[in-house]
């Protein structure tokens, strides 16, 4: 067993929310590398925690491990400007002789995963220079160089990857071999064609919005300007910042939607490197503040166990991960420690933190994304109408996501399905077809039947209206709540309470029945969990969904000769135009 991790005491008054300053950081990061150095090869050149094998092997395992955890090690030791007490300097050296010589690493090829890895290997060697790389034996160099120059010469996968095969241009040319020109000018062309505007890319030609825009796409982009000195167009990480911020909630949580949320702590990435390259809109209090919010939350949850992160979320999670994720994998959240390269008397580390109050509604066009958020509330939510590479994953297909709640397996959560066959099919790839300041649309075809939806949010509350053809039937399903969580059914709606937290579905139109369904496997934040659900026949259907711990904004549905008018509480109402799926508001 490695020893537990030992924190400093909390830094009051500088950190009045979260209480973790700098010396926190570090000493998660010390015991995190500390931790996976115990699973050295006898050469040193992969790391290989105990766990899951992924679908590259054993050996690109350990290679990951090596790579990613040398990340963490880099951005540590740039901080503390080359200082290495603990000696990992030449454990990774050993490491890069032993992996280009008698413990060979699996070579670069086209779309394998060593590609991905040469990455952080770059980064870190780049930061590391003075101390590492220039202190190398000149065969140990030679051989890296001609490892890394598969790099330039292999066809990557068709998205954020293409990037991996750029930074290990840069590097070869500050090295003095210039052989990446180019892999550069068609890597950086065909990322170029993934952005879509204000700030966002897809990760690949296909529509695919979620954390890679910011631990990826970003993350690489901005670093080559800080490490290599190559252009950067600030304008779009400073757009996608002033989004980004809304992605986690006041106690430290994320939203947990799309792929690779083992790597946790790395969506703060982008953060840090707005601070780093001096332009970022977030506030260096506001900064620090949600960044260790995240790092605290998963640290204090049980995602970190016998010094190494675990594969999943608050500890080892199936669900969660993906066919291409390893027991090393996790350690890209290596990336979310960027900011210890700045020097401790950074503004990012001095200045108290911040909490600033958020708007109720974020609509991102761009993505298809509706952020929202209740008065007295910080969970964060989102609403996906835009993103849609992968049917059929839940971590992808469900209508909406947050920061305290996790998709279920079976029965599916917020989703909206129709009977067909015998089966209910749910929302396969979609269309998005509009967005507005408070409601977002789309369109969907569900094996065969054509379904128009609508988004309107307020507060805590989303009203979802559904069309399909006359005589179909439906199932729609809310907010998945967890471990000790009850459910009441009372006529149309369900209440479902666990702890301070509660999930209400109500239907409004179409809907005849509703009942609570048991989910067994649970979701990442514990297990089992009750999914309220309605059921109907008919045409068209209007539900309300929230999610929170105060009290959420109530409303009726009617139906109009082209669409829905919804009327809340306050008699503020929005008419839903489903011929041209669009929303109007009037405020009470």
């Amino acid at each position: 067993m490695h020893p537990a991790l030992t924190l400093p005491e909390p830094e009051r008054p500088l950190n009045p929310y979260t209480g973790w300053g700098r010396a926190h950081w570090e000493a998660v990061a010390d015991h995190l590398v500390d931790g996976v150095l115990r699973f050295r090869s006898p050469g040193g050149a992969f790391l290989r925690p105990p766990g899951r094998t992924s679908w590259s092997g054993p050996a690109s395992d350990g290679l990951e491990g090596f790579a990613r955890s040398f990340l963490l090690a880099a951005f540590r030791l740039a901080g503390a400007r080359g200082e290495d007490p603990r000696g990992w300097l030449t454990s990774y050296a050993e490491g890069f002789d032993a992996g280009t010589s008698r413990e060979p690493w699996p070579l670069i090829v086209d779309r394998g995963q060593p590609l991905v890895e040469a990455a952080s290997l770059v980064i870190g060697l780049r930061l590391t220079r003075p101390w590492l790389w220039d202190r190398l034996d000149e065969s140990v160099r030679q051989r890296v160089v001609e490892w890394l120059s598969a790099g330039v010469r292999v066809e990557p996968v068709d998205n954020n990857w293409w990037l991996f095969s750029v930074l290990v241009a840069d590097f070869l040319e500050s090295v003095g071999v210039d052989d990446g020109g180019p892999v550069r000018e068609r890597g950086l062309a065909r990322v170029e064609s993934f952005y879509v505007g204000r700030g966002w890319y897809s990760d690949g030609p296909n529509r695919s919005f979620d954390y890679y825009n910011g631990w990826a796409m970003h993350f690489y982009l901005g670093l080559r300007s800080y490490l290599f000195g190559h252009a950067f167009d600030a304008s779009r990480l400073v757009s996608f910042l002033g989004d980004h911020v809304h992605f986690f909630d006041h106690t430290g949580g994320m939203i947990h939607f799309g792929r690779s949320l083992t790597y946790r702590v790395a969506s703060v990435a982008p953060l840090w490197l707005g601070t780093l390259l001096g332009v970022s809109p977030v506030s260096p209090g506001e900064t620090r503040r949600i960044a260790s919010a995240t790092l605290e939350h998963f640290v204090t949850r049980g995602a970190i166990r016998d010094g190494v992160w675990t594969a999943g979320w608050y500890g080892p999670h199936e669900p969660t991960l993906q066919a291409y994720s390893g027991s090393a994998s996790p350690y890209w959240a290596a990336k979310g420690f960027l900011g210890l390269v700045l020097p401790p008397d950074h503004p990012a580390w001095t200045s108290p933190e911040v909490l600033t109050d958020d708007v109720e509604v974020v609509a991102l066009p761009e993505p298809g994304f509706l952020l929202h958020r209740a008065p007295g509330d910080g969970t964060a939510r989102l609403v996906n109408h835009g993103s849609t590479d992968h049917p059929g994953d839940p971590l992808y297909d469900r209508i909406a996501y947050s920061s305290r709640t996790g998709p279920t397996v079976a029965p599916a959560d917020n989703t909206f399905a129709v009977l067909v066959d015998g089966e209910w099919c749910g929302r396969p790839a979609l269309e998005p077809t509009g967005i507005g300041p408070d409601w977002a649309a789309s369109r969907h075809v569900a094996a065969g039947v054509v379904v128009d939806a609508v988004s309107v949010v307020r507060g805590s509350s989303e009203v979802r209206i559904h069309r399909t053809p006359p005589g179909s039937t439906v199932r729609a399903t809310g907010w998945a709540l967890t471990s000790t969580s009850t459910a009441i059914v009372s006529g149309l709606d369900v209440r479902v309470t666990a702890g301070g937290m509660v999930a209400e579905l109500s239907g409004l139109l179409g809907y005849d029945s509703a009942e609570a369904l048991d989910a067994p496997e649970g979701t990442a934040f514990g297990k089992p969990a009750i999914v309220p659900a309605l059921h109907g026949t008919g045409d068209l259907f209007v539900c309300r969904v929230a999610l929170g711990e105060t009290a959420p904004p109530t409303a009726t549905a009617e139906r109009t000769d082209r669409g829905v008018r919804i009327t809340w509480q306050d008699g503020t109402t929005h008419t839903v135009d489903l011929d041209d799926l669009s929303v109007v508001r009037s405020d009470a």
